[in-house]
């Protein structure tokens, strides 16, 4: 009864942390209490030879499909057959939700947030991705190749997940531009934004990736197309795009109809690489017929990308008990030397260090000198915790928005960079950072502040393990 009242003290610890409900002091926990916590939070993170239970999930973006494979090894759980099948399903719809969860997560939403995101900011509750995926498709159990494997098989359809994201219920129409080419109605839009593209703003290429909802812009960054463009019921029924890797238009015939609009992607966008863009002149053949116009509206988009990114694995960070106990120690390491205008969280990605209120020189990158002491604090938590070489470091830069979003998106990566120097320069293994830039697009507070613009300029280095896992239990 004692051990079960301390770990109940802990997890509601745990809780009030999350939530920011505690005084200070409670972040200074003993070893002792460290090594109890993490060994409950890494639940679900045990090693293969160890595991009752496990998942590997799939997602199939072309049949908006997120799959996933739930076992359960009942020798090695004990369970005599088969008076003990009943206890087995179970067991198994029971544990599913904490299983499926955090590849879940991981899921693009767009070209900068992931499901995670959306959590974290409060646009999606934990309970609302819990009661997706109870009301998922379920197969019956059955044993695997005559093995004492039972499997199950759970099936989310995306759409569950976007008719929860729409909130718009008329959509808009664009206006036309003054400029116009010669063209003709189109039955749809397949844009081909197969192979690797250069990334608008930046200096390297990259291939487009799939997300729940797309943007497509003009090469002078004029926005074509997004979410609230469609009418609601299409966007919640049908996706507010569909992707294929095929060149034949018949595969998709039912989307675009029998003479679509074929355009080829010159650049991609978005800190994910989500957000084909078009050149000028293709902009126009789209917008110069006002029929075209409601193609937006009923979503007769088909965007083309390599087969390997429709289709491919969905992992989640591998949180065991030595990533948990990292994150403590880097709480209590906080604490300890009251690091100003700063937050160690628990995130999806990782453990996450925000340095609020960063002081820069004026539309500059450059750090100005006050910085320096808590740099190197940072920079000594970061070099304890990654000395056993099983975490990688993603620093990513904020601005305040100020309606310049290509200056702002270009500052936010050159800060990231600098704050990488800084820490580099403090000892931290530079081999072990990767950097991206949001601009303004992230905002915390309020940008019609001076204080809220403080809070947006910002930078979160997340602490991720390298390796990912097969969620067990």
């Amino acid at each position: 009864m004692e051990k079960k009242a301390a770990l109940s003290a802990l997890f509601g610890l745990a809780a009030s942390i999350a939530f920011g409900q505690v005084q200070s002091q409670k972040f200074n926990l003993s070893d002792s209490e460290i090594e109890t916590l993490a060994s409950y939070e890494s639940h679900g993170h045990l090693s293969e030879q160890d595991a009752v239970i496990s998942s590997t999930s799939t997602i199939n973006w072309a049949k908006d499909q997120f799959s996933s494979k739930v076992i359960l090894d009942i020798e090695k759980a004990g369970i005599p057959m088969p008076s003990g099948k009943s206890s087995s399903v179970n067991k198994i719809y029971m544990e599913l939700p904490v299983l499926v969860k955090d590849p879940l997560l991981s899921v693009f939403v767009d070209d900068a947030r992931t499901l995670g995101d959306l959590i974290l900011e409060g646009n999606l509750t934990i309970d609302e991705l819990t009661r997706i995926i109870d009301n998922a498709h379920k197969t019956p159990v059955y044993f695997k190749d005559g093995t004492s494997r039972l499997v199950a098989e759970h099936t989310i359809q995306m759409q569950q997940i976007t008719s929860l994201l729409v909130k718009h219920h008329i959509p808009y129409t664009q206006k036309q531009p003054i400029d116009s080419v010669s063209s003709m109605a189109y039955t749809g839009i397949i844009i081909d934004a197969r192979g690797k593209l250069p990334v608008h703003g930046e200096f390297i290429e990259s291939e487009t990736l799939p997300c729940l909802f797309p943007k497509i812009w003009n090469d002078r960054m004029d926005l074509i197309y997004e979410r609230n463009m469609v009418d609601p019921q299409v966007a919640k029924s049908e996706g507010i795009v569909h992707y294929s890797s095929s060149i034949y238009p018949e595969d998709y015939e039912n989307r675009v109809g029998k003479n679509p609009l074929w355009l080829n992607a010159r650049k991609v966008f978005g800190i994910n690489r989500t957000d084909p863009v078009l050149s000028y002149d293709d902009y126009l053949k789209i917008v110069s017929v006002k029929e075209n116009l409601e193609l937006f509206k009923k979503g007769k988009i088909v965007i083309l990308l390599d087969e390997k990114n429709l289709v491919h694995e969905a992992t989640a960070p591998d949180k065991n008990k030595d990533y948990y106990v990292a994150y403590h120690r880097i709480q209590r390491y906080f604490f300890e030397r009251k690091v100003p205008d700063s937050l160690v969280l628990e995130g999806p990605k990782g453990i996450i260090i925000v340095m609020n209120n960063l002081h820069f020189i004026a539309d500059s990158p450059l750090l100005l000198p006050e910085e320096k002491e808590r740099i190197q604090t940072i920079a000594e938590s970061l070099k304890k915790v990654t000395a056993d070489g099983e975490f990688t470091i993603l620093v990513e830069g904020h601005t305040a928005d100020v309606n310049k979003p290509e200056g702002q998106q270009t500052l936010s990566i050159q800060r990231a960079e600098e704050i990488i120097n800084a820490l580099v320069k403090e000892g931290v293994d530079k081999n072990l950072f990767s950097f991206k830039g949001y601009g303004g697009t992230k905002p915390i507070a309020d940008n019609s502040t001076q204080e809220g613009r403080a809070q947006n300029r910002r930078v979160e280095i997340t602490v991720m393990p390298k390796s990912t896992s097969v969620m067990r239990n």
